[in-house]
């Protein structure tokens, strides 16, 4: 028996614009809040020097000591500000991520079950395998991993696990092959094991990064072939 993944244009269309409208609205509604942290931490320290200055105006405080406790706020907050720009980022991209495997792992299912039952056809498609939709489709005949979008992908995985579960396998992964994701310490090389030292913490994306990996999984869709095939 011969059994094929059909991907119907209308699909495709479906689902890229899915994914377009998530990155743009992402964007607009998420990413362009961070786009001028340094002003807002310039305006949060002038005003916390105005503040400052009418609390401490009884003579015992000069105009240099409530300037420098004011630009050490501001500094404190732009860190704040900096911190949650990277958590948006990642979490922006983690729901990327998980829509793009979400969409692959449906559309297995559905083309699956033309062929088998639909409960076989769920137990293949949703496998917790991260790789097992790849692997069907290298059994259909396309080998994603050969494709230039591939180490995008799996950079992104990576990332997300880290992003999720913190320590482990998927951060080791991650500082050796995509350690441009991790705000590695310049002492680290000289430390031997860095996988003793590795810290998740240092998991940093900046929007380039994620307008590339977004990039990345639109290609995947766009080079889905119309149909792909294996014999049973």
């Amino acid at each position: 028996m011969e059994m094929q993944l059909y991907m119907w244009s209308g699909t495709r269309e479906m689902i890229v614009a899915r994914h377009d409208f998530y990155v743009d609205q992402i964007k607009s509604r998420v990413f362009a809040q961070f786009s001028h942290i340094e002003l807002d931490a310039e305006k949060y320290g002038e005003d916390e020097f105005s503040r400052l200055s009418a609390i401490f105006d009884d003579g015992r405080h000069d105009e240099a000591d409530v300037a420098e406790m004011a630009h050490d706020r501001a500094e404190g907050h732009y860190a704040l500000l900096s911190g949650l720009k990277v958590q948006m980022y990642l979490a922006s991209l983690a729901g990327l991520y998980h829509q793009w495997d979400k969409e692959l792992r449906d559309f297995i299912e559905t083309e699956l079950h033309h062929y088998i039952a639909r409960k076989e056809a769920t137990a293949i498609a949703w496998d917790v395998h991260a790789d097992r939709g790849f692997a069907i489709l290298s059994e259909f005949g396309w080998d994603c991993k050969a494709e230039a979008f591939y180490s995008d992908l799996d950079a992104c995985r990576l990332v997300v696990n880290v992003y999720k579960h913190g320590k482990g396998r998927s951060l080791n992964q991650l500082a050796d092959r995509y350690p441009e994701f991790l705000d590695l310490p310049t002492v680290l090389p000289m430390l031997g094991n860095r996988g003793d030292y590795l810290d998740h913490e240092w998991l940093r994306l900046s929007e380039t990064q994620f307008d590339r990996i977004a990039g990345s999984l639109r290609a995947f869709w766009n080079g889905f072939p119309e149909r792909a095939y294996v014999r049973v």
